[in-house]
């Protein structure tokens, strides 16, 4: 079975380059602009991992990571930031998420990740 992953991010240019770097015979990627978006895919569709951008426009990803505990959802998530802070990372790494990646990274370092938690 294809492995879900669901990508939220609101860079077109990350969405295709992370998009094209996984999707695979055993990867399937859904890529969302927003965390609001990301609520309704996870209501309708069970996922194997997220990849999480903080920045987004509406609801950040930090209070996404709420939301989903509010609602009971779960699903293991990594974030991925060029905005972080080691104080936000360890906030977000407290409230559930697996582990932070920084932006830039290349295509092999955000296989390797994914590679990691699935």
């Amino acid at each position: 079975m294809k492995k879900r992953i669901l990508l939220v991010d609101d860079e077109k240019n990350i969405r295709l380059t992370v998009s094209r770097s996984l999707n695979s015979e055993s990867v399937e990627v859904d890529a969302v602009i927003s965390a609001e978006e990301a609520l309704e895919r996870l209501a309708l569709r069970q996922y194997d991992l997220m990849l999480l951008d903080l920045r987004l426009p509406g609801m950040s990803g930090s209070e996404l990571i709420g939301q989903l505990a509010e609602l009971g959802i779960s699903v293991k998530t990594v974030v991925i930031s060029a905005h972080g802070t080691i104080d936000s990372a360890v906030k977000l790494l407290k409230a559930g998420a697996l582990d932070f990646l920084e932006k830039p990274f290349s295509p092999k370092e955000i296989r390797q990740v994914v590679a990691k938690y699935l």
